[in-house]
């Protein structure tokens, strides 16, 4: 193994604890969090949603600015803001005492999230790996879950044991300042060395792929936006309201965490297992079997009372939770190229956020009027097929570099001249 490559897989690594402790803390805890605010405050369930909502919004229309920063500063100085706007939303809303200041809290928090997980992650990872880049891109990600996994028992270890969900937040918040400040700034870079030695613009404008404007004509893009939309809807809805949903069929609060928990811990093995399938069959026919098997996932769940078909439940929906989120990704990279990762997946993420806005909001209101969740579970199984159907009508980069060129789109080289000159 070459210096580079150990370099690569220390990032790798590095970024894998970032995304554990600030993913894993500040989005895949907010179903812990849940009851305790209806508890604690006597808010609706469609209202107390709208917690999780408003953080997808702000994480999600942030990301254009977010990605047009990543093409041009090093991602550590971006991430380095994300990690303090996230640490400081969350000591806010553990002082929260009213609706408006936790609604202010958590639109902070998005945008935290957003400035120091998926994006960047996603685009120093493109930059570093190229046929590997699949398996990189599964352990990376395995952070956002595993994450969940532990930092939802240590949360939860704060509520029973330090006083409650406001010294659950203050716990949740001590090692982004403590462990993540220093990672980053010790080891995140976006590019190799030898991309750095050119000027960083430069060295975006020489890598293969699409222009901005030629990806927003292409299929791809809004299929891949589809994508998006559908999983996070999915994800973000069922995500939310697990927890609820165990305690509203007769587990406590701790054997629903723990559900939760495991349900984190395999969706960390989903990435890994599909981030490589990817590497050998593409992110594209990846991704659709990923919406397959999450419909699948999603219909077990109305067994989910009986302790046998809740085990079936927690493997299928972990396995494929959060695949998604190395698939995309790497779908986005198989279909635009790189030259404008960080823009298209910025702009490509505002769909993601309208889904994970959609989705917790939406099975509240269900619950609300019905008096429980499974016709939202209905719907989360129509939106993993779509979802599917939608991965399937992406294509590749030549592919659609050949429909501009038919289009009388202009010529890579063309756009590579104007870019030099």
């Amino acid at each position: 193994m070459t210096a580079r490559e150990r370099q690569g897989w220390v990032l790798v690594a590095s970024l894998f604890v970032t995304l554990f402790l600030i993913f894993g803390s500040g989005y895949n805890t907010s179903s812990l969090f849940f009851p305790q605010l209806l508890k604690h405050f006597g808010w609706t369930h469609a209202r107390t949603a709208w917690l999780t909502s408003a953080l997808a919004l702000s994480a999600g229309f942030s990301g254009p600015a977010i990605g047009v920063l990543l093409d041009r500063l090093e991602a550590r100085i971006i991430m380095i803001a994300g990690v303090l706007m996230t640490a400081v939303a969350f000591l806010i809303a553990s002082r929260a005492n009213s609706f408006p200041v936790m609604l202010a809290a958590y639109l902070l928090l998005g945008i935290g999230i957003g400035g120091a997980t998926l994006l960047p992650a996603s685009l120093i990872i493109a930059n570093w790996f190229g046929a590997r880049r699949g398996l990189a891109m599964g352990l990376t990600f395995a952070g956002t879950s595993l994450g969940g996994a532990g930092m939802t028992m240590v949360g939860n270890f704060a509520i029973l044991h330090f006083g409650g969900w406001r010294s659950a937040y203050v716990t949740l918040a001590m090692p982004m300042l403590v462990i993540v400040l220093p990672l980053i700034l010790w080891q995140v870079r976006s590019r190799p060395p030898e991309a750095r030695k050119i000027d960083f613009k430069a060295s975006s404008d020489a890598l293969p792929g699409l222009e901005l404007g030629e990806a927003l004509r292409t299929r791809s893009f809004w299929m891949l936006s589809a994508a998006q939309f559908l999983f996070a809807c999915v994800a973000a809805g069922a995500g939310l309201h697990l927890i609820n949903h165990m305690i509203n069929l007769g587990y406590s609060q701790t054997k629903a965490a723990a559900v939760l928990s495991i349900a984190f811990v395999c969706a960390s093995i989903g990435k890994l297992g599909m981030g490589a399938f990817s590497d050998r069959v593409s992110a594209r026919v990846a991704l659709a079997v990923n919406f397959l098997g999450a419909a699948l996932g999603i219909g077990l769940i109305f067994g989910a009372a009986n302790p046998a078909m809740l085990v079936l439940f927690v493997l299928v929906f972990g396995l494929t939770l959060g695949a998604p989120l190395v698939l995309i990704p790497l779908l986005a990279a198989e279909s635009m190229g790189l030259k404008r990762f960080g823009s298209i997946g910025g702009i490509a993420g505002v769909f993601n956020t309208l889904g994970a806005a959609v989705g917790p909001v939406a099975a509240g209101q269900i619950f609300d009027v019905f008096g429980s969740y499974y016709a939202a579970f209905d719907a989360f199984i129509v939106l993993n097929l779509l979802g599917a159907l939608a991965s399937l009508a992406c294509s590749t980069l030549e592919t659609e570099q050949a429909r501009l060129a038919k289009r009388g789109g202009p010529s890579q080289e063309v756009l590579a001249g104007s870019h030099a000159s």
